[in-house]
Order: C-alpha cells, then structure tokens, then sequence
C-alpha cells in the first residue's frame, strides 16, 4: 500500500502576479499579431516594398550594364505604373502609389515616362524618383557618379 502524505504549507494554483504576467505577454503579443495578420499591410510597408522593388531594379540593370559591357536603360513609365529593363521581366508597383521622376532631360521619353542610363563603368545618368501614399513619402535616389541607390526621404 502507498501512502500520500502532504508536505508543508504549499497550496496549488497561480498567484496574481502571474496571472497578470500572462495576461500583459498575450496583449503585447496580440498588439503585434493582429496588423501583420490583417491582410493589407500597412501604407508604410507598402511604400517601402515599392521604393526596395525600384532600387532592386537600378541594381539589376546597372549590373547588366558592367556584366556585358554596354549601356543598359530602366525606364519607368509613372501612367502604366511599370519599370522596364533589359535585366529583368516589367515590374509593376501599386496604383495607389503616385510617383514623380526626375531624370536627365536627354533620357525623358515624355511627361510620364523616362529613364536612367547605365554605363558598362557602373557610372549612370542619375535620376531621383519619390513616391508617395496616403500622405506618406520615401525617395529614391540614383547617383550619376556611382549609379548606385539610396532611399530616403531627403537622399
């Protein structure tokens, strides 16, 4: 036969202190869960994948540009919302977005559609395009000397 026989004072449950702890980390958890779940993602992240998909495409096509040797040109086209390269497949970007590019005068197609150059030196033509949503804005902008990308709202 097993005898069971209590020990000391100890009482089972949780106190209130716990109870509160568990309760603060499932509120912080839900406060972070709840706008990654809710299907659109915010203005700030949308605007952000926007201006990371145009600085992707000055990487591609200034790469393009020095891997073969030759000029190579983005163009982007602010009325259909799409960016073209001879490195890489036409990417849109939201219609929700509004644009405004700045390129050197000679690589302006028309009002809405222009381009930056790219030399097999990795030297480019230059160009800043912003972008906006909702009250919020980011720029993107492409150095002549280097070609390289920088985004920021006052690059």
């Amino acid at each position: 036969m097993i005898n069971f026989q209590k020990t000391g004072d100890s009482c089972a449950g949780f106190t209130l202190i716990e109870l509160l702890v568990v309760i603060a980390i499932i509120s912080l958890a839900s406060a972070i869960a709840i706008p990654l779940l809710s299907g659109r993602p915010s203005d700030n992240v949308r605007l952000r994948a926007a201006a990371d998909a145009f600085a992707g495409a000055v990487r591609a096509t200034r790469a393009s540009a020095i891997e073969h040797d030759s000029q190579a040109v983005l163009i982007v086209d602010l009325d259909r919302h799409i960016l073209t390269s001879p490195a890489l497949a036409p990417h849109n970007f939201a219609l929700e977005i509004g644009a405004e590019l700045s390129v050197a005068e000679p690589e302006r197609v028309s009002r809405s559609r222009g381009g930056i150059r790219f030399y097999p030196d990795g030297t480019s033509t230059g160009g800043d395009l912003r972008l906006s949503l909702h009250g919020r804005e980011t720029r993107i902008c492409v150095s002549w000397l280097t070609g390289a990308p920088r985004i920021g709202s006052n690059c």
